[in-house]
């Protein structure tokens, strides 16, 4: 099983198989390390002190010194130096509530022999992933990577929901995979499975809410700065040198900021990715980096890169997930990997500070429309996905189950019916939108190029206090993430603070040139017809009905519309890839030549 994630682990491996009880059983724990803290020390899999415990965990504990003090106090013994090890005797101290102390970014299992008990948890916001199965009742078997299941599941079957999630939001649900049988281990949660239990138990342990804080604006502002700081100071805990990937906008531009306040600026490798387009990132990039007085680390790549690169991609993703700069995530992985294999990025800040085009539907005149109008409105808005209606009539109809299809479009409705809705809108993307779409595309992309990427604006505190922000403060006008703008106006050049999201100059401007490759360009055979027609999941003439329509004058004047197809051009070429791979068997090693 760790063989299949030797990415994930290049520095160091451990193995452990251990009996049980049960007549032909066994308990095995294995590992791929890469090695961040303790490098000596932190071997895994690794025992407590008494034996008690043994784990394999992925990840980091940036408040581990402060743990590992407060159980010091209770005379609890340490071995090493690692954060692994405090994770242990938490676990060992405080029992399942010792994840509750834990901040940071974290996967990890742990196994007590004595009562043959399995205790599995993920991070509160799911920035590493973590899958499990059960082969047999009664049973167990968990991963960083769903790959190492499969084998166990008896190989790759679709689970039809999780299909129809895909096509509907472009991105899959939170809690199970598109494989029958495997299970995403959802953020915040716990997992228990006890000798005897023929299923695992799972528990919420955190959850984000509003606490209703009164601040001025200023108020606000100096409190997100402040908090910001303490975040990115907090990440940067490690035993190799940490950089920074740069686009050049406000959110990344933002930690590298507060880095350049926690260490000399002089040390900060800042990696950025260009294409050589008149609207690169690498300029404003450049811009941020020098007002600090980082290192800037540049690097130009053909725009062509993303179809030569694209199966690997989708390889390591493992899920379909319709991303267009899934490419650049993995070449920015291979250019970090040249210098450290730790790196901060800015994700989250969107998320948190309403930053996407659509949250300005949440802002008069368009918040003003009836719930059951404005929901659907923004998920339109924001995911570029067909609508239930239109997605019954495209998809075979062996294929179509209406009432599983209005379920799974219908399934986050009561986000949209809380009493505040952006508080909604925003906690539905921080609990779906950003585990299954953003954080996963990074985890694999970076980890398959054996690099760490860190989220500082996912820390805990700083999440809690950004998301109590009012939602006025956020959105001012056009104007999204208006109060992060705000906090580090003083910090940064005014063409950086004030650059937006979408646009000419826009940091998302790349992607009609990554949607073109699809639709008329390298990637265009997977949406063929024949293709279509072959898989047999589609109605291909229907599809190819409903991706023509994107020349109609009344379609490419909508603002929804005129990018709706494009973008589900570019979910099919995804969904066919990764058919292809880990449906149609495809040897790992033909993507790789």
């Amino acid at each position: 099983m760790t063989r299949a994630m030797a990415h994930r682990g290049p520095d160091d491996s451990g193995h452990v198989l251990l009996p049980t009880h049960a007549p032909g059983m066994m308990a095995g724990l294995g590992h791929r390390r890469l090695s961040i803290i303790d490098l000596e020390g932190g071997h895994q899999p690794m025992w407590s002190v008494d034996r008690r415990y043994a784990i394999v965990f992925n990840g980091e504990i940036y408040n581990y010194r402060e743990v590992r003090g407060r159980l010091q106090a209770m005379g609890c013994q340490f071995a090493t130096q690692s954060d692994t090890e405090v994770i242990l005797q938490a676990y060992a101290c405080w029992g399942e509530a010792g994840v509750e102390r834990l901040e940071g970014m974290f996967a990890f299992g742990i196994w007590e022999p004595a009562t043959e008990t399995w205790f599995l948890a993920r991070d509160r916001f799911g920035i590493k992933p973590l899958y499990w199965a059960q082969p047999e009742p009664g049973t167990l078997a968990f991963a960083s990577e769903i790959k190492p299941l499969l084998p166990l599941m008896g190989g790759a079957r679709v689970e039809r929901g999780a299909l129809y999630h895909y096509l509907l939001y472009g991105w899959g649900p939170v809690d199970r995979t598109i494989f029958q049988g495997v299970q995403h281990l959802p953020p915040s949660h716990t997992l228990t499975l006890r000798a005897g239990d023929a299923a695992p138990r799972i528990r919420r342990y955190w959850q984000l809410a509003r606490a209703g804080v009164h601040r001025s604006p200023a108020a606000w502002a100096d409190a997100a700065r402040a908090a910001l700081d303490a975040a990115v100071a907090s990440h940067l805990v490690a035993d190799v040198p940490v950089g920074l990937t740069l686009s050049g906008g406000v959110d990344s531009s933002a930690v590298l900021a507060a880095m350049a306040r926690a260490v000399s600026p002089a040390c900060i490798h800042a990696f950025t990715l260009g294409y050589g387009l008149p609207d690169d990132e690498v300029p404003f990039a450049r811009l941020a980096a020098h007002h600090v007085g980082a290192m800037a680390v540049e690097r130009q790549v053909p725009v062509d890169s993303f179809a030569e690169r694209f199966a690997t991609c989708i390889w390591h993703l493992e899920e379909p997930i319709a991303h267009p700069v899934m490419g650049t995530t993995y070449q920015l992985a291979g250019l970090v990997r040249e210098q450290v294999k730790v790196t901060l990025i800015g994700e989250g800040a969107d998320e948190l500070f309403a930053g996407y085009p659509h949250y300005r539907l949440l802002r008069p005149p368009f918040s003003l429309l009836p719930r059951s109008r404005l929901w659907p409105t923004i998920l339109a808005a924001a995911y570029l996905m067909p609508e239930v209606s239109t997605l019954a009539r495209l998809l075979a109809p062996d294929l179509v189950d209406r009432g599983l299809l209005d379920a799974v479009a219908h399934q986050y409705d009561a986000y949209a019916k809380e009493g505040d809705v952006p508080s909604g809108v925003l906690r539905f993307e921080l609990e779906h939108e950003l585990p299954q779409s953003q954080l996963a595309r990074i985890d694999k992309l970076t980890m398959a190029g054996s690099v760490e990427a860190r989220v500082p604006f996912l820390d805990r505190a700083f999440a809690e206090l950004a998301y109590d922000a009012p939602f006025g403060l956020k959105v001012q006008g056009g104007t999204q993430k208006a109060l992060l703008r705000r906090a580090v106006a003083d910090r940064l050049p005014p063409a950086i603070v004030q650059r937006p999201k979408s646009g000419k100059r826009g940091t998302q401007a790349l992607l009609p040139t990554i949607l073109g490759m699809v639709t008329d360009g390298p990637l265009s055979h997977l949406i063929a017809g024949p293709t279509l027609t072959r898989r047999g999941w589609f109605d291909a003439a229907a599809v190819r009905r409903y991706l023509g329509e994107a020349g109609h004058p009344v379609v490419r004047r909508h603002p929804v519309e005129s990018r709706r197809r494009a973008k589900f051009a570019l979910a099919l070429a995804v969904l066919e890839q990764w058919a292809g791979l880990f449906l149609d068997q495809t040897p790992a090693e033909r993507i790789y030549e």
